[in-house]
């Protein structure tokens, strides 16, 4: 088995290749095991990297060391080729994907890492490619395209570059008109945010699907109306939480007048405004005036260090 790490250099404030190469030699040295690094050159490198892995047929362990982006690029290369199982080393600014395991930091040790174990999961397969987190619109959609604006200013990184845009969101009074079906579901409404769930965290460390499973066969979607500007902000604040739906999937009282909460294994959606409505699939922004999302079931296979894959609510269904 070839283990492989695709280091992105311009993830995050500092080229993590710097501190990652001699902490990966060391751990390899340690673990009496070959490994390849190769330092990313431009965007969609890592997705070559990827698809030259895949189409060699043998196994291989990739290790994305980058943010969502990095992670997102080596998942289109990965998808539905068994030989391949994809890790992730979080050097972005956000981190969303590993948050629905634990903290960034606990992906940072290079020899649990190389200890990681393999599981089967769902993607998200939509027009724009896949995605193994969240495909999102609206309010959430404009804080993901608006971040690197704010993470260009000094000192406003991370989770303060959200909490920005999250502000800069809200004052804009963001809403659309939307006609969505869903198996045997079809809503009309304006809407002001939606998110196509597969895992649980997006957005600097927001749960919007605190039940959701990576290998369960369904799609957690939650849509907002439009909300009174002044009760926005704590409704976000519960949002993040997690607080707006109780473990049976029930949408609790204070979200009821605003929240829909449904499961479904593919959903299509048609904006009828005029103008097209900012997505995000994993962090990847672009402009769409229709979506479609459907489960693609075990299409690719995850690692995750041995401590941390057996704790994660989100593969919850494998456990079982």
């Amino acid at each position: 088995m070839q283990q492989l790490f695709i280091i992105n250099p311009a993830a995050g404030k500092t080229d993590a290749s710097v501190v990652l190469v001699p902490q990966i030699q060391a751990a390899a040295s340690r673990a009496g095991v070959d490994v390849q690094i190769e330092v990313t050159r431009s965007r969609g490198h890592a997705r070559q990297l990827a698809e030259a892995a895949a189409a060699s047929g043998e196994e291989v362990h990739i290790y994305a060391a980058g943010g969502d982006g990095t992670m997102n690029e080596v998942l289109q290369g990965a998808a539905n080729h068994p030989n391949i199982a994809v890790g992730c080393i979080p050097c972005g600014s956000g981190n969303d994907y590993v948050r629905n395991f634990g903290a960034p930091a606990d992906f940072l040790d290079m020899d649990t890492q190389l200890a990681a174990e393999a599981f089967p999961v769902d993607l998200l397969a939509t027009p724009q490619g896949y995605g193994i987190d969240i495909y999102a619109a609206g309010i959430d959609a404009q804080v993901a395209n608006g971040i690197p604006k704010w993470r260009r200013i000094p000192l406003c990184g991370g989770t303060t570059a959200y909490t920005l845009s999250i502000l800069e969101a809200v004052c804009s009074s963001f809403r659309h008109h939307l006609h969505i079906q869903a198996d045997d579901r079809e809503l009309d409404g304006v809407y002001m945010m939606l998110a196509i769930c597969n895992a649980r965290m997006y957005g600097g460390g927001y749960c919007a699907a605190p039940n959701a499973s990576l290998d369960d066969g369904l799609l957690d979607v939650v849509l907002l109306k439009p909300v009174p500007r002044l009760k926005l902000p704590g409704l976000l604040g519960g949002y993040k939480k997690g607080e707006h739906l109780t473990p049976d999937g029930t949408v609790t009282e204070k979200f009821r007048p605003y929240l829909t909460y449904f499961r479904t294994s593919a959903i299509d959606i048609r904006v009828l405004d005029p103008k097209p409505m900012i997505t995000t699939l994993d962090g990847e922004c672009s402009p769409q005036k229709t979506l479609h999302a459907e489960t693609a079931r075990r299409s690719a296979r995850i690692l995750l260090p041995p401590k941390l894959a057996y704790n994660a609510p989100v593969l919850q269904v494998m456990g079982e």
